[in-house]
């Protein structure tokens, strides 16, 4: 059981280190004016297309 634990956490926190890594590669596009990177989501297999509509759903609100 503990095994288990301790890979599932392993998992995570590789996910969430991909994603860091991701933010600071945007930030430092962000201060030096070059083109940022594309997004990326938080579980790799993720497309982002719900969130992409979503903006899209609210710029015709507006």
């Amino acid at each position: 059981m503990l095994k288990l634990v301790n890979g599932c956490l392993l998992v995570l926190l590789a996910l969430l280190l991909r994603k860091l890594c991701w933010c600071l590669r945007w930030l430092w596009c962000y201060r030096r004016g070059r083109e940022a990177p594309a997004p990326i989501p938080f579980l790799p297999r993720q497309t982002g297309r719900v969130f992409e509509e979503h903006l899209d759903k609210k710029r015709e609100e507006d």
